[in-house]
């Protein structure tokens, strides 16, 4: 499928919302084809070049296709608008004859795995995405976490614990890469484990804010 392409600084994974202000003429006219044609697009983390202003920016192959569910127009024009990740997709062409970069693009789904070894390594890091968000409620004012919005379903652990850890967007690029869920939940079980360990480290109230919404 073609869809139009929002190369940025940041990672997004299926499920986990994103609000963006659309300012860019470009990115205007985009969110317009969209929301007349009810079209997802893609959000892509960049490999080479800036977010606002450069229209030769190379994005990784790799990114994940998001939904529209609000907008707000501003008096002088800007949008800001609420998406929210759907699935991973894999770019095969470019296309830049628009303003806005446009993709052929092809659903990445992960490879198949037995469902109990899967399960057991997504009961691994549970408990430990809930002691780390544990740590950040003595760590920061003002924090709202609710135990029940963490999943125990596998796909949606994985995507939120990536969400929420604080890595390298290269590394967040290479989970939102992985081949296997399980990959993914091995390395952010370790990843969890040395996080908490630094948390542990931190006097109280030093965090600020927080949400994991």
């Amino acid at each position: 499928m073609e869809i139009p392409l929002f190369p940025l600084n940041t990672v997004l994974f299926p499920g986990w919302p994103m609000p963006l202000h659309i300012f860019e003429p470009r990115y205007l006219e985009m969110v317009r084809y969209c929301t007349e044609n009810k079209s997802p697009f893609g959000i892509l983390l960049i490999r080479e070049g800036k977010a606002e202003g450069d229209v030769y920016v190379e994005p990784y192959d790799v990114g994940c296709m998001v939904s529209i569910t609000q907008t707000e127009q501003l008096q002088d024009g800007r949008l800001l608008i609420m998406t929210v990740g759907q699935e991973r997709f894999q770019v095969q062409s470019l296309r830049r004859n628009k303003p806005y970069l446009v993709g052929q693009v092809a659903q990445l789904p992960y490879l198949p795995e037995k469902t109990a070894p899967l399960q057991k390594a997504a009961n691994e890091l549970h408990p430990l995405v809930l002691n780390y968000l544990t740590q950040l409620t003595t760590l920061a004012d003002n924090i709202e976490f609710d135990p029940t919005q963490v999943p125990t379903e596998p796909e949606a652990l994985s995507h939120m614990a990536a969400s929420l850890l604080q890595v390298s967007l290269e590394t967040k690029q290479s989970l939102l890469e992985a081949k296997k869920i399980s990959n993914a939940l091995n390395f952010l079980t370790n990843q969890y484990r040395r996080e908490i360990d630094i948390l542990k480290q931190f006097p109280q109230q030093e965090m600020g804010n927080f949400s994991i919404n």
